[in-house]
């Protein structure tokens, strides 16, 4: 399976690509389901044959990937929380519609949000085969590292759900419903623990000193059981290295059919030590009043109405999370984050996770806002 995003004017695509293999039985029943109507929770898509592969076409137009929401936002317990819920909600609908939960694409690259993070939907493709839990496992496996680890009811529901999703037999499916419905030992609004039918009591010296002595511990907010197999102190360490990818092939490329003069910048380079490093900057050339940049750190997040973008840009047509500006040693590159009116780069439409060099000189268009990149 390879993926590739395409864009047109319009519409922006994730286009899945299965090299020789024809669309099989529940291929072409889910197609005729999904045509025949929205199934909520899921990604609308239309099927196409080129030279002998066939391609799914899902529309994300507006949407961001959850691998991509996470660069910007803290996987805390409300998001997590809401994000296994409609998981859990999806997987009692599919068989309703004769689908099945194996050929779920349970991927961060393939779970989409919209701009509020409010709405989840995942991808369906027929042709892929996977085990519900062996899919919810390697989800997890990306998810670990990206929590907030400061939420310990966030660290609890992901590490209990992992370690679950490790025991043979066990209900994982339960198990998210009980975690998102109240009935296990975290409450869904407060995330505060709560004992029922039990007694208040008041530590006496002798527990007060064996907490104290457990207390870094427990305050990782990880289970007891993944205590005892790991220490707290490499814990951190040992999940980073879960969310390590192996690097693919490139995928072969799939085509899509359904001057001014040079200003001379105050403060050009900054200084780290004995090497100087260049620093980019957004001039803006539009008729609005928007503001002009400097692009600061190795990241940098360009969008609309949005106080964590690190460049605010107001016009009503920029999204939320619109673009962003990377920089890797002494090169800057543009990359569009799957913007409803699109990302410009020298009058070229930039497509989703297509990432471009930007060097001095260059235009840049977000929207209908122009800015030059020196």
């Amino acid at each position: 399976m390879n993926i590739q995003y395409q864009r047109n004017l319009k519409n922006s695509y994730m286009v899945v690509i299965e090299p020789g293999q024809p669309l099989n039985m529940d291929g072409q029943l889910a197609e005729k389901m999904i045509q025949r109507q929205r199934i909520p929770g899921l990604l609308h898509w239309v099927t196409m044959e080129h030279e002998g592969d066939m391609t799914f076409w899902y529309q994300i137009t507006g949407l961001q990937s959850l691998s991509d929401w996470l660069t910007h936002h803290a996987l805390d317990y409300k998001l997590f929380g809401h994000l296994l819920s409609e998981l859990l909600a999806l997987q009692e609908e599919l068989p309703r519609f004769y689908l099945k939960t194996q050929h779920l694409l349970l991927q961060s690259e393939q779970i989409f949000l919209d701009a509020s993070g409010e709405q989840v939907v995942f991808c369906y493709e027929p042709l892929w085969n996977r085990d519900p839990r062996r899919s919810l496992q390697e989800l997890m496996e990306q998810l670990l590292p990206k929590i907030d680890h400061a939420d310990k009811d966030a660290v609890r529901l992901g590490y209990g759900l992992y370690e679950k999703c490790q025991e043979e037999n066990a209900d994982v499916w339960n198990y998210v419903l009980e975690q998102n419905t109240g009935n296990a030992c975290i409450h869904q609004e407060t995330g505060e623990e709560f004992a029922t039918d039990r007694p208040e009591q008041t530590d006496q010296p002798e527990q007060k000193a064996v907490k104290k002595e457990n207390t870094q511990r427990k305050s990782s907010g990880i289970p007891e059981k993944m205590l005892e197999k790991l220490p707290v102190t490499s814990a951190l360490s040992w999940v980073q290295s879960l969310g390590k990818k192996k690097k693919e092939k490139p995928a072969p490329v799939y085509l899509f059919e359904p001057e001014e003069k040079e200003e001379v910048c105050e403060n050009p380079t900054v200084y780290l030590g004995a090497k100087e490093i260049a620093e980019g900057r957004l001039l803006y050339r539009g008729a609005g009043e928007e503001s002009s940049f400097v692009i600061e750190g190795d990241s940098f997040l360009l969008g609309g109405r949005n106080e964590q973008a690190d460049g605010q840009i107001q016009a009503s047509g920029v999204s939320r999370n619109h673009a962003r500006i990377t920089r890797e040693e002494d090169q800057y590159y543009i990359e569009d984050l799957n913007s409803k009116n699109g990302t410009y780069l020298n009058g070229e439409l930039l497509a989703y996770k297509q990432k471009c060099p930007v060097n001095p000189g260059d235009h840049l268009r977000f929207a209908r806002e122009e800015y030059v990149f020196f």
